[in-house]
């Protein structure tokens, strides 16, 4: 079986570089010399067919034209004299298009280098963009062994300017992607966010935590949202991601968190997991410890155990269950004692609720039935008719409507059990747990109370 396809030149004249890039993943070396070697077996090959052809007097008419071909193709047609007297000139490769050219990549380095001036960043990628017809043509001389010229030129380029900035090429988490068509010179930065997480503690109620846009006029600004485009004047992300935004100069920001909580409900204890994701960032060397003093200055919220992320570390957060411990005030429609609190505590242990999607939130979420578990229930009375509890149960669990029964929708409830009507008049979050499989929980040891009530 032939490996070489040399017929190729005579309808492409290939450089050595192309040519070589036919069999790139053949013997270690480069495009250039695994092509020029080709073309030199080649060559010595077909002189010595000619010099035979001539001394036994047989034709040597198609040896001759192939040889024309390398030429044509690149090959020095000095080292042929002997064999070849015609004046045959080099043709432009029809693959690369000189794109290797050095005058040509220097003006492409000159323009990248501009480009990034203004850029904090320690990794970058290439990103190499060819033409439809480039491609077409690799498709027609495709070889099993053959390498891109896309995946060359990122490669080739890469190299040099990493030696030009100093810096290093990462394929998986690049700072910057530096998209470039080497044929028609256009190049194009792309910004990759910068992850930073940790955990936020909302310590009032009464803002959402992510920015809620007006219902109006879905963000563009009205009469009813007083031209702010937001039914909240404030939230968490905005608390959070303004001093981020100031300190890297990004362009937008967008907060990830492990669930949410109501408006209305506080976040405490160690606080929720969360990612800051920010957009087009120019620093991305910033002092998280100094960005996080400025935050807890705002006395809303605090943030704790910042870190630098990664792109995945949005999608573990929001995909991952994490269980929950709730503080509840709970109001109660008449008197209640100790032994029905008892017995409260009793029938909650470790019990599966079906909840229908509350009504509230019916006009956003599909209506269907969830099934979730509580592990846990303490309860302490706080007078006649309000008792508090704490909860440790499964997340997206809805403690409101645990508490109240939503009408018959959630099942059993707190108000089913007592045969009492009963509604959450406080709520907080005291716990999200990230690893119930090391973490021993006893809820006896987190805080309600006071902890619980103060604002």
């Amino acid at each position: 079986m032939e490996i070489i396809n040399y017929e190729i030149l005579k309808k492409y004249p290939l450089c050595d570089r192309c040519f070589g890039r036919l069999y790139a993943k053949l013997l270690h070396a480069t495009n250039i010399e695994r092509g020029r070697a080709l073309k030199l077996y080649k060559a010595l090959e077909l002189e010595a067919k000619i010099k035979k052809a001539k001394e036994e007097g047989i034709d040597y008419k198609e040896e001759l034209e192939l040889l024309k071909v390398l030429v044509r193709s690149g090959f020095n047609k000095i080292r042929l004299k002997e064999v070849l007297d015609e004046n045959i000139e080099k043709e432009n490769c029809p693959w690369c298009r000189n794109i290797f050219d050095k005058q040509k990549i220097d003006r492409l380095l000159n323009k990248t280098i501009e480009l990034l001036k203004d850029y904090d960043f320690d990794t970058f990628l290439i990103g190499t963009h060819i033409p439809n017809e480039i491609k077409e043509l690799e498709k027609e001389i495709e070889t099993e062994f053959m390498e891109s010229i896309k995946q060359e030129f990122g490669r080739e380029f890469g190299k040099l300017l990493a030696v030009k900035l100093n810096k290093m090429p990462n394929k998986e988490y690049p700072d910057i992607v530096v998209h470039i068509n080497p044929y028609t010179e256009e190049i194009y930065l792309q910004v990759n966010p910068l992850f930073i997480k940790g955990r936020y503690r909302k310590l009032v109620r009464g803002i959402p935590q992510t920015r809620w846009p007006c219902r109006k006029c879905r963000g563009k600004g009205c009469e009813v949202c007083n031209y702010t485009g937001k039914k909240y004047p404030i939230s968490v992300e905005e608390i959070v991601a303004k001093p981020f935004l100031e300190a890297t100069k990004g362009t937008d920001a967008k907060f990830h968190g492990a669930g949410r909580e109501d408006i209305d409900v506080r976040m405490l204890g160690d606080g929720r997991p969360f990612v800051l994701e920010i957009k087009e960032p120019k620093i991305r060397k910033i002092d998280l410890n100094k960005i996080a003093e400025e935050v807890n200055k705002d006395g809303r919220v605090e943030i704790l155990n910042l870190e630098f992320g990664k792109r995945e570390d949005k999608v573990l957060i929001k995909n991952t269950p994490h269980k929950k411990t709730y503080r509840a005030l709970v109001e109660c429609s008449e008197k209640i004692n100790e032994e029905e609190l008892k017995l409260l505590e009793k029938e909650l242990e470790n019990r599966t609720i079906y909840q229908k999607t509350p009504k509230r939130v019916l006009h956003r979420r599909a209506d269907l039935v969830r099934i979730r578990k509580v592990y846990k229930v303490k309860v302490n009375k706080v007078d006649d008719n309000h008792f508090e509890m704490i909860i440790y149960c499964d997340g997206g669990l809805y403690i409101k409507e645990l508490i109240s029964g939503d009408d018959g929708r959630t099942n059993p409830s707190v108000s089913s059990i007592l045969n009492k009507q009963c509604i959450c008049k406080e709520l907080d979050v005291l716990k999200v747990h990230d690893d119930e499989n090391n973490e021993k929980i006893n809820i006896n040891n987190i805080e309600g109370g006071n902890n619980g009530r103060n604002e």
